[in-house]
């Protein structure tokens, strides 16, 4: 439960490198995902170019910290899958597995939204050049982090409804 509740969205990173093990224990987390029928429909490109992190940066005002982070790791999915329908919730999975793995790791993360917004899609699909079967879901910005931001508690009872709809 700890790791839950020390997660939070990191946007300003040192510059210091992110250790390759770390990026494999987190890949490791993404693959333990659940998806529907067990399809697994992910494959993971990890972007450490700077020049590709700039260009990933501008697909939206929310993707600045890819200007400034050490990695990146972007879950694609394929296109063809039997049974296409949960596609949101098994890339959501993954994708949230690699922030806590993040959290475990002692590096700082923020998911940028790409799926199903089509000109985020498009345009991260171009720069790092994924094939026509498959698309980009998110991009997951990795680094330490730079100063430190308290976690942001959430919890809110009166959301809570037992047994009934609130109105």
């Amino acid at each position: 439960m700890s790791l839950l509740m020390e997660r939070k969205s990191v946007r300003k990173f040192l510059d210091k490198k992110v250790e390759e093990e770390k990026i494999t224990a987190i890949l490791k987390s993404a693959f333990q995902a659940p998806s529907a029928k067990n399809q697994q429909p992910w494959e993971f490109i990890v972007v450490d170019d700077k020049k590709l992190l700039l260009q990933l940066s501008k697909i939206s005002k929310g993707a600045h910290p890819l200007s400034v982070c050490d990695k990146a790791i972007v879950p694609i999915f394929k296109q063809t899958l039997k049974s296409p329908h949960f596609i949101i919730e098994d890339m959501s999975s993954c994708t949230t597995n690699i922030l806590l793995e993040a959290v475990n790791q002692g590096l700082g993360a923020v998911w940028i939204g790409v799926y199903p917004l089509t000109d985020r899609t498009t345009l991260t699909n171009e720069i790092l050049k994924i094939k026509e079967l498959f698309n980009a879901f998110s991009i997951i910005a990795l680094g330490y982090e730079d100063g430190f931001k308290e976690v942001t508690k959430r919890y809110d009872e009166s959301k809570v409804h037992r047994n009934h709809k609130i109105a």
